[in-house]
């Protein structure tokens, strides 16, 4: 797993790791932007930065999800390096798990990324204490949230050999999500593209919507690991 894992590092494109890096600044700028010209007079201060972060973190990260899975297991499809890859000394199932590990790991960067800018901004912009536990817990909750959605664009961007297939069914969930969150049919909340956004902690009883993207996250790639070994490439 861990050869898998250094061999996706080796053959990944400079482009996923300065995307994580764009994708992060372009939301700081973004919310850092709305919150100083719209927000920072009301009622809810410094503190209303993590109001107006709520409602770009989903769709930011989702997207970041999406053409990641996408550029990972493009070099493949591209090269027609499948039965390349089936034919290493092993398991199948390791090489969809090595994939799913390396977006993971590139998806905690821009976190990690959105995190330190957001309070870099707090420091700006106030003289009280950083709150590092409801801002760590604002993103991280949100990409372990995002567990199965991140499960499905894999495993799509794996199986699929047109990339406009996966992207555009990425794209659209990732609209979608936050029209679902805020939704008043509860039935819709259920579904993957809406935990990222049920995740705040600006939310009641978002907990559990952190522990069913994870847990979907880990059913859905266990799905997807049976279909991807039973391919013939």
């Amino acid at each position: 797993m861990i050869k898998l894992i250094q061999i996706e590092w080796l053959k990944m494109r400079r482009f996923c790791i300065v995307f994580p890096v764009m994708a992060a600044f372009f939301l700081l700028l973004m919310v850092g932007g709305l919150w100083f010209f719209n927000y920072r007079e009301g009622d809810g201060g410094v503190f209303s930065i993590f109001a107006v972060q709520y409602f770009f973190l989903s769709l930011t990260l989702m997207l970041s999800i999406t053409i990641l899975a996408s550029v990972t297991a493009s070099t493949e499809h591209e090269a027609k390096g499948w039965k390349l890859l089936a034919a290493l000394p092993a398991a199948k199932r390791n090489i969809l798990i090595a994939k799913f590990i390396v977006v993971f790991l590139l998806m905690a960067l821009e976190v990690l990324l959105i995190i330190a800018g957001t309070a870099v901004v707090w420091m700006l912009a106030s003289n009280e204490a950083v709150p590092w536990d409801f801002m760590l817990r604002q993103q991280l909750y949100c990409l372990l949230a995002a567990g199965g959605f991140m499960a499905v664009q894999v495993w799509l961007s794996t199986v699929c050999s047109n990339q406009s297939i996966p992207v555009g069914f990425g794209v659209a969930g990732s609209i979608s999500s936050l029209f679902l969150a805020r939704s008043n049919t509860g039935m819709v909340h259920l579904l993957p593209w809406a935990y990222p956004s049920l995740s705040s902690p600006l939310i009641p009883d978002h907990r559990q919507w952190v522990v069913a993207g994870a847990v979907t996250g880990v059913i859905i790639l266990l799905a997807g690991i049976r279909h991807f070994t039973r391919i013939e490439w």
